[in-house]
């Protein structure tokens, strides 16, 4: 009876395992979870900017996924001081879900403030957004930095609206995701003012 009773305990002591690894596998939890996919430079899109600073910031920001993809894409390419068109997006992707959006688009607007309720309206509430210092106006928050940006310095006064937007963030705080977005957008205009072709300052540094 007590070897039964022993062979009895010990099943229960296995099943009970046994159900701590299943809800630990069902949960993700180690050992079971996917280790985390690669965010290389040169892989990170060129409408991004600085490859190697971007990637660190991406790294930072983004949740874990087992693969992470980007898609670039120049819609059109200013060529001269007579074309008033320069489109281009990039898209990340982990695991086949949207992660972060970057625009880059030549617009015109009467006011930098018309340009902020436009470019705000879509991505985070007008309350949520503050301004930091870039281009004729920036603002952030933990879901968007965006950069109005000069380029023409003569004529019709148009802009590059830089807008980079976290659609999925990982486990870092809301001011340490402001922060990284406002990199990524200073990276991101920094590289479509040269790429446009602009003439007047972009007033964003580093």
């Amino acid at each position: 009876m007590r070897n039964r009773s022993l062979l009895s305990l010990a099943g229960g002591v296995v099943g009970v395992a046994g159900l701590g690894f299943g809800l630990a596998y069902a949960c993700g939890a180690p050992p079971f979870d996917e280790e985390r996919g690669e965010i290389r430079a040169s892989a990170v899109c060129k409408t991004l900017g600085s490859s190697s600073g971007s990637a660190d910031v991406l790294r930072r920001i983004l949740p874990d996924k087992s693969s992470y993809s980007f898609d670039d894409q120049i819609m059109h390419r200013r060529i001269d001081d007579t074309d008033r068109t320069h489109d281009a997006f990039c898209f990340v992707n982990g695991d086949g879900k949207m992660l972060l959006v970057a625009t880059v688009e030549m617009v015109g607007y009467d006011t930098a403030e018309e340009w902020v309720e436009d470019v705000v309206a879509n991505a985070s509430a007008p309350s949520d957004v503050t301004s930091f210092q870039a281009g004729d106006k920036a603002v952030a928050s933990e879901k968007l930095a965006a950069i109005y940006v000069p380029c023409r310095g003569e004529g019709p006064r148009e802009h590059l609206s830089v807008a980079v937007e976290l659609r999925q963030r990982g486990g870092v705080t809301a001011a340490e995701v402001r922060e990284g977005l406002i990199t990524l957008a200073g990276n991101a205009a920094r590289f479509a003012h040269q790429q446009a072709k602009c003439d007047a300052p972009s007033k964003v540094t580093g």
